[in-house]
């Protein structure tokens, strides 16, 4: 949520380090799957806290990411 408030997209938040925790692990592989997976859970949490979808995707400063959808408050 902060970085929210700072402009950023929320995934920004967590891409580090869920990149990281995926390399970890030799059997599981960082894929479009995995960060549409982690998308999800940061929309939730984003909505249980009062937070809608923008509708407009900014960049993610994260070499595993491109982009990410921004929110705004409800």
């Amino acid at each position: 949520m902060i970085l929210t408030e700072y402009g950023m997209p929320a995934v920004t938040s967590v891409a580090e380090v869920c990149f990281n925790e995926a390399r970890k692990r030799k059997d599981f592989e960082f894929t479009g799957r995995t960060k549409q997976f982690i998308g999800a859970m940061i929309a939730a949490l984003m909505s249980a806290n009062g937070y809608t979808k923008s509708g407009r995707k900014k960049s993610i400063i994260h070499h595993a990411y491109t982009r990410g959808e921004f929110y705004v408050k409800k």
